[in-house]
């Protein structure tokens, strides 16, 4: 898969509205939904290889992929 990421702020040329995750959602086609973060408010870079996010504490998958 190709495995880019965007950071979008409009949708079909409208800034997304809050139910759509203004004001930033990132969006990533090659990877399962849970993987597409809605309300962007700041990014946080880490260099801990373990790390965990939200939905890896809770049992789903680190990678997500789409199955094609």
């Amino acid at each position: 898969m190709d495995r880019q990421l965007m950071i979008a702020y409009k949708m079909n040329g409208v800034v997304l509205p809050p139910e759509r995750g203004f004001p930033f959602q990132l969006v990533a086609e090659d990877k399962l939904g849970y993987k597409w973060i809605k309300w962007i408010t700041r990014i946080e870079l880490s260099d801990d290889a373990d790390y965990e996010g939200y939905w890896e504490q809770r049992g789903f998958d680190n990678e997500a992929d789409v199955q094609p």
